[in-house]
């Protein structure tokens, strides 16, 4: 009976039990922090491919172009990577080693995607079956792990490419380049016609309806049948009349600086280079604004033109900048309620206006802002160039001989002209 109750092979078995969970919980442990240790080396390939095919997509004519692979794959490289066994766009991946596919536009994910089928970004999946160590001795030979990224051009605030248009109008001699060396763009959202002698060179050229070259040099050539963009400015709070009404309204013919408030008969200057000065504020124009001979200056300026035209005669220079939000916050009398709306706006038109504008130009004028004109045409006119750090959206443009349109989308010149690269997901 004694030996009945002998229990000292039971702690025997207990300590091989627990040894054993013991094993299976190192093992677990030890192949876990080597999967995550290999998916954050993934992650970071996914990035740094997707983010450097992102820099270059805007060259390419056409969807997956060469360029954009071989800007992920030196990237990678770069890094001192191994070098990925590649796969065709949106193909299925199998293999050992190192796998990865570069995707242009995104698809990994179909519709459920919000960038699926935007040709503005760039999508890297990298994928590597990793071996386990100690999970073996359960039947787990190795697990495929994968890594997704997305990268495109960072978008403003309130906008989108360089210029969002209802439809273009590219006369001979006149050009559209981009003022952020090839990563800011077009997105016409009507139909497009380029003469002969015109030039248009921008990260990316997107219409939706059709173009009509007839002879114009572009680069890279248009994505047409794309999606309808949607106003990027169309939630926006329009400003209020301002209670204000500073003494005005000329004709001016002198060096002047003028005041924010309400113009409610508008504003005509004529003269032959002298200097309006703007100082910072909201400018409320109930009857248009003509500029005439002169250079028109500003910084912290958002010019909205309720009713009637906007009009920039020859030999007139017009060097302004928009508010950025922390100068409204300094001094929200200024801009008479226009708080958040008014940041990064520089030329705004009533929705309810559907006159002209007409921006003739002399020698090196510049705006930092948007140009926003959402029911009518912007013409630009004269014999030299204009530098556009702002995005331009219109009802529609025309672009006449001998301007040179230099686009960008940031909101307060060249420091913030250029539309930077970022992580999307």
């Amino acid at each position: 009976m004694k030996m009945l109750r002998d229990e000292s092979g039971n702690i025997l078995i207990m300590t091989a039990v627990i040894f054993t969970l013991l094993l299976s919980f190192l093992a677990i442990a030890i192949d876990l922090g080597n999967l995550f240790y290999t998916q954050r080396q993934l992650q970071t390939m996914a990035d740094t491919a997707a983010m450097a095919g992102a820099q270059v997509a805007g060259a390419c004519g056409t969807n997956d172009c060469g360029i954009i692979t071989t800007a992920a794959t030196s990237a990678l490289s770069e890094g001192n990577n191994p070098t990925p066994t590649l796969f065709t766009q949106c193909g299925a991946m199998s293999g050992t080693g190192l796998l990865m596919t570069i995707n242009n536009p995104p698809c990994a994910l179909g519709a459920t995607d919000p960038n699926n089928a935007d040709a503005h970004y760039v999508e890297a999946v990298v994928s590597y079956k990793q071996p386990t160590l100690l999970a073996g001795i359960f039947g787990i030979k190795s697990m495929v792990i994968t890594a997704r990224a997305e990268a495109g051009k960072a978008v403003p605030s309130a906008g989108g490419p360089g210029m969002v248009i209802g439809g273009l109008t590219l006369n001979s001699g006149g050009s559209i380049t981009d003022a952020a060396t090839y990563t800011t763009g077009i997105y016409d959202n009507g139909n497009a016609m380029e003469d002969a002698g015109g030039t248009i060179h921008v990260g990316s050229y997107s219409v939706h309806g059709t173009v009509t070259n007839n002879g114009a040099t572009i680069n890279p050539s248009p994505t047409t049948g794309v999606p309808i963009l949607a106003d990027p400015y169309a939630s926006l709070t329009v400003p209020t009349q301002p209670s204000a009404s500073p003494s005005c309204c000329g004709p001016y013919s002198g060096a002047t600086t003028l005041q924010p408030g309400y113009y409610s008969s508008g504003l005509n200057f004529n003269g032959s280079g002298y200097t309006v000065n703007l100082a910072s504020g909201l400018y409320y124009f109930a009857s248009g604004l003509n500029i005439g001979g002169i250079n028109f200056t500003g910084t912290g300026v958002t010019i909205y033109i309720a009713g009637g035209q906007l009009n920039m005669n020859s030999a007139s220079q017009m060097t302004l900048t928009s508010p950025t939000a922390a100068q409204i916050a300094a001094s929200p009398s200024a801009y008479s309620g226009c708080t958040a709306a008014c940041a990064n706006m520089l030329i705004w038109q009533s929705i309810s206006d559907s006159d002209a504008v007409n921006l003739d130009s002399a020698s090196g004028s510049s705006w930092g802002g948007a140009v926003y004109i959402p029911d009518g045409q912007l013409t630009l006119n004269g014999g030299s160039y204009v530098t556009a750090y702002g995005p331009i959206v219109a009802q529609s443009a025309m672009v006449n001989s001998a301007i040179s349109l230099s686009v960008g989308t940031g909101g307060g010149g060249p420091t913030n002209g250029s539309l930077t690269i970022a992580l999307a997901e």
